[in-house]
């Protein structure tokens, strides 16, 4: 069984990966293949040609502040990039996934990617907006306007929540957020073993 994390950009999604994985829960994070892709002359390649040689640093690495800031001041070549990455991301996913094992992957744009036929299960992990602008504000150092240029590139969380099985609120309480894990998880074990 596959189940999808999802999120918005600062909502925690990588946190409550890692509260899944201390319970014994087998995870993958697309973030982590993304890193890894992005080191692959051939995706490198493709995203020279999609949207240029600018966000390349000197010695052939993709710098990701100059591609973040050119792909989300320009929509057409955002999709672009998300038409090379997203799929090859998938691939890994699913090949990583075991058809009798349950796993847990962080996929920070499940729904729009259109990927949410690709898993079984979907969990959506939501923050309020205050809490999400002071995370990526400290932690991320993103300005307010590029939180807000980012937030307008995902599907608003409430759209999110009701296309889910399951949604975790992941405010300031850690302990909250844990227990909301647990249950979870619990729930999921369940299913799979229904499943199986």
């Amino acid at each position: 069984m596959l189940v999808g994390l999802t999120g918005n950009i600062g909502s925690g999604k990588t946190t409550v990966l890692g509260l899944f994985e201390a319970l014994g829960a087998r995870v993958i994070s697309a973030d982590e293949i993304v890193g890894r892709l992005l080191g692959e002359e051939d995706i490198r390649t493709k995203i020279r040609a999609a949207i240029g040689s600018d966000v390349f640093s000197v010695d052939g690495s993709l710098d990701r502040k100059k591609t973040a800031k050119v792909v989300f001041d320009n929509e057409g070549l955002r999709r672009k990039l998300e038409g090379i990455v997203h799929p090859a991301v998938m691939r890994e996913i699913k090949q990583f996934a075991l058809p009798d094992e349950m796993t847990i992957a962080e996929i920070p744009l499940l729904f729009e990617g259109g990927f949410t036929g690709e898993v079984n299960v979907v969990v959506t992990v939501t923050a309020p907006k205050e809490i999400v602008y002071e995370r990526l504000g400290k932690k991320g150092k993103l300005s307010e306007e590029d939180i807000t240029k980012r937030l307008a590139c995902q599907i608003p969380d409430e759209q999110k929540a009701a296309s889910s099985d399951f949604v975790i609120i992941n405010a300031k309480d850690i302990a909250s957020t844990r227990q909301q894990v647990k249950e979870i998880y619990r729930l999921l074990k369940l299913r799979h073993r229904r499943n199986v």
